[in-house]
């Protein structure tokens, strides 16, 4: 029986990792796509060599390494350099986390931020979107040491949360506690379970 996938998405400081992080203690099998992005930009990789090739061998420090603050300057600023960067990784990122989904059981959950803005692969089953309020949002994303400056321009190149709600089958409301958080993903594990194991 092929692997049943959810994909995961939501905008920054939603909560992606912390609901990611109770799926798989629910027992999903949890591939982040951002994860499999950092171990992509690792020397010996063909997309290491092809991002300093695009962007400069200065995008790097002397042993090779991506150095992700240089990275992310540069492409916050100048969308065809964005398109660029997404153009490398994107293609390698989809087929690796679709061959480590491959056999997952009970199902896959996927994490995937720019879901809604890349398009909705044919091999994803079902979509889930976490959303917070706005002021939470902001707040969670200054916890992680960003200014507002860079919290505006992170949200001003993400999709709208309408454009994320539309290409939905499931919505999770992440603006309380961990513990409100923990028993809507047990409600929505259980569901995943379910529809994974009778389809």
């Amino acid at each position: 029986m092929a692997s049943y996938r959810v994909a995961l998405t939501g905008g920054a400081g939603s909560g992606k990792s912390a609901a990611a992080q109770i799926f798989a203690e629910c027992g999903a099998q949890v591939i982040d796509a951002d994860q499999v992005a950092h171990e992509l930009m690792e020397p010996g990789h063909a997309a290491n060599a092809a991002i300093r090739a695009a962007f400069g061998d200065d995008i790097a420090d002397d042993e090779g390494r991506i150095v992700r603050a240089r990275l992310r300057e540069r492409v916050f600023a100048d969308a065809r350099a964005r398109a660029a960067l997404e153009a490398i990784l994107h293609p390698p990122i989809r087929d690796l986390m679709t061959q480590r989904s491959e056999g997952a059981r009970p199902y896959a959950m996927l994490v995937i931020p720019l879901l809604a803005e890349t398009g909705r692969p044919a091999h994803i089953d079902r979509v889930l979107v976490i959303e917070s309020d706005p002021k939470i949002q902001r707040q969670r994303l200054r916890d992680r040491g960003l200014d507002e400056i860079a919290i505006d321009r992170l949200l001003a190149i993400q999709v709208s949360p309408a454009a994320r709600r539309a290409m939905a089958d499931d919505l999770l409301v992440n603006d309380g506690s961990r513990d409100l958080l923990a028993q809507a993903v047990s409600r929505l594990h259980m569901r995943y379970t379910t529809l994974a194991t009778t389809r």
